[in-house]
């Protein structure tokens, strides 16, 4: 789906990512391609996300849906440009707050408290994994997080394998201990192929295959 230029000058001037220095000093992307980046994967999390999204809240008790929503939602992105995989999660902040004090025992309020919203990411960070077939960790940048109408987002990056169709293994563990019943979705997007992945509380890892083979799968 093509975006007009204002539309998205309009995304990207009504949402910035933090400074470099609240991104923790890690990134080694510029500020205008991380801006670039949140608006081209909210986007996409948000569009084809979507029944996925839909399939898993029909999971999920009407009368928990207000309080606890038990999803969450994960792009990943083939950026050939940069040479970078980019990883966008969205949370939201209701879940996101629960977790935080059961895994931390830390109170706070993450639309008010930046070191909260910090403590958050780095959670996420630790309970989202993608692996090479020889156990080798891809080595993921927490690029930074930001809120934005009830959710959180939190960014990562990192070098695309050598070899573009090299797969790899997911683990998503994301609020799994922390909230029962919760479902992850991920997507992998290369080109114009995308691949999903539900992962749920025991799931395990998933194979994510060479992008040119990859087609839409629902698990």
């Amino acid at each position: 789906m093509r975006r007009t230029k204002t539309n998205q000058q309009s995304l990207i001037g009504k949402h910035t990512l933090l400074s470099n220095k609240k991104c923790f000093g890690r990134s080694s992307t510029t500020f205008s391609l991380r801006k670039a980046m949140i608006s081209r994967l909210r986007n996409f999390t948000l569009l084809v996300g979507f029944l996925s999204l839909s399939l898993a809240l029909a999971m999920v008790s009407p009368c928990l849906i207000a309080h606890e929503q038990k999803t969450a939602l994960t792009d990943i992105f083939y950026n050939e440009r940069t040479g970078n995989l980019e990883i966008a999660h969205r949370i939201s902040v209701h879940d996101a707050e629960h977790a935080l004090h059961k895994a931390t025992d830390a109170k706070g309020d993450l639309a008010k408290s930046e070191k909260a919203r910090e403590a958050f990411a780095d959670y996420v960070a630790g309970r989202f994994t993608l692996i090479l077939k020889d156990d080798q960790k891809l080595k993921l940048k927490l690029v930074g997080q930001e809120l934005e109408r009830g959710y959180l987002w939190v960014y990562q990056e990192t070098k695309i394998p050598k070899q573009v169709g090299t797969p790899f293994f997911i683990e998503n563990t994301i609020l799994h201990d922390e909230i029962k019943g919760q479902v992850n979705t991920v997507n992998v997007r290369y080109r114009s192929s995308i691949s999903t992945f539900v992962f749920q509380s025991g799931t395990g890892r998933k194979l994510y295959s060479r992008p040119e083979k990859a087609e839409t799968v629902a698990e």
